[in-house]
């Protein structure tokens, strides 16, 4: 290969390249460079980077465990590489012990002022270098942080202008978020930070911005935040009307979290997705949701820990405003509250998962406005709800698009009943469907056998 010396672009995904081939550094012409991967023994290689000044785009760095010397990744020359717009450094995940070393590799391998986006993922060391956050750093619009599991702390993405983009996941090192992540070089944090991901932390207990919250307003245009798998986070959660842009909230698996912040949610709000939160599901009643005059969208999903819910939703719970509900997995749920339902004029979308112990539908009947019903692993339901023959029939049949799941044992059995990322735009005849919003994990249904039209 180093005999093509006018190469341009050399993309290699989707290969098992354990090691880039021999001398590559005299492809001096070469453009695009997908991926850079270290050996074994090949650490060192590292510098050949060095001679390829015309990179650009998009470059991932592989196997940077392997990495023996420092001085090697310093002639990689990452600095001067302006044409690069993504940085994406990988380390194998345990690999390595030494904190020290990694943190000095982390910090040679910085980039040029220019770069857009940033992920590194394996990271072993426990603090990162000031790079990362530094505001010199205006152009990062995307950063990610995975599995860089012995941080303990994290930089100060506040004071980056331009980042629309943060995710954060696996640092099981970190036990509180707090002022420190917002920096002191803005007056308001986060200024362009449009989706907050953080999920997989295991030891993270604290949430709280109580000296930056006295700036201000702390994220002025986040649209999106997602907190999954922190099963520590406590007390109340800080998403109030410091955050005035929100309109998507996504709480997954977080069992200590008690309720929403005394100052309420905010107004903007258009989705919430709580999801395996049972002590915030059991404060329902104090959020406040009629509140939420742009709320359309609500998942809700209980998990074996809930405490019993006999009815739902309650009257004066939920806003008119609703267009989609999704109700999942309230094992001991046996009604559905009709007058609850009937407040919900404008509701479009109702899907009810996983109710086992759900005897009936509502005497008053579903809303008028329904277009679409889905119903899974409600066995009580199935007979009371055959077309023209089930005691329910009457209350929904004017529902044009109805649909009920039929699970296989083995679908059941398995526990892969519910998959990510399925359409399902295509079961509705609504010419104009319902825009689909997926919380959860959700059933496939393309050519599946045990879907039916009822």
């Amino acid at each position: 290969m180093c005999c093509l010396i006018n190469l341009r672009h050399l993309v290699i995904e989707g290969t098992r390249l354990k090691e880039m081939p021999p001398q590559m550094c005299k492809l001096k012409n070469r453009q695009m460079l997908s991926y850079f991967v270290l050996g074994e023994n090949g650490g060192s290689r590292i510098k050949e980077l060095g001679e390829l000044q015309s990179l650009c785009g998009s470059l991932c760095i592989l196997g940077l465990e392997n990495v023996v010397d420092v001085g090697d990744v310093i002639q990689a020359d990452l600095k001067n590489k302006e044409q690069l717009t993504e940085l994406i450094l990988e380390w194998k995940y345990g690999e390595t012990d030494d904190s020290t070393k990694e943190r000095q590799v982390l910090d040679a391998l910085k980039p040029h002022g220019k770069l857009k986006k940033l992920k590194i993922r394996g990271y072993w060391g426990t603090i990162f270098p000031d790079w990362v956050a530094h505001k010199s750093f205006s152009d990062f619009v995307e950063v990610s942080l995975i599995h860089c599991e012995r941080c303990c702390l994290l930089p100060s993405f506040g004071q980056l202008p331009s980042l629309r983009k943060l995710e954060i996941e696996y640092m099981n090192g970190l036990e509180s978020i707090g002022d420190e992540f917002c920096g002191t070089s803005l007056t308001k944090p986060f200024p362009s930070l449009e989706s907050l991901r953080i999920s997989h932390m295991d030891l993270l207990e604290n949430w709280s911005f109580a000296g930056v919250e006295q700036r201000g307003e702390l994220f002025p245009r986040l649209r999106e935040i997602y907190l999954r798998d922190c099963k520590k986070l406590k007390l109340k959660v800080e998403i109030n009307s410091a955050y005035p842009s929100l309109e998507r909230i996504k709480l997954d698996s977080c069992p200590r979290l008690e309720s929403f912040s005394g100052m309420g949610l905010p107004s903007n709000l258009k989705g919430l997705d709580i999801h395996k939160c049972p002590m915030l599901i059991a404060d329902r009643m104090n959020w406040d949701l009629q509140r939420l005059s742009s709320l359309q969208r609500l998942a809700l999903r209980g998990c074996e820990f809930e405490e019993a819910v006999d009815s739902f939703p309650e009257e004066g719970l939920l806003p008119s405003t609703l267009t989609s509900l999704w109700i999942w997995s309230f094992r001991n749920l046996k009604a559905l509250h009709g007058k609850g339902f009937q407040q919900l004029i404008s509701l479009q979308h109702l899907e009810i998962y996983y109710f086992e112990e759900l005897e009936s539908l509502p005497e008053e009947g579903l809303p008028l406005s329904l277009n679409y019903l889905f119903i899974s692993i409600c066995p009580l339901l199935k007979e009371r709800c055959q077309r023209g023959t089930g005691e329910d029939w009457p209350k929904i049949q004017h529902i044009p698009n109805i649909m009920h799941f039929v699970p296989s044992p083995s679908s059941v059995c398995s526990n892969h009943l519910f998959s990510e990322g399925s359409n399902r735009t295509h079961l509705c005849s609504n010419p104009n469907p319902v825009q689909m919003f997926h919380p959860f994990p959700v059933a496939k249904q393309r050519k599946n056998p045990h879907f039916q039209y009822l």
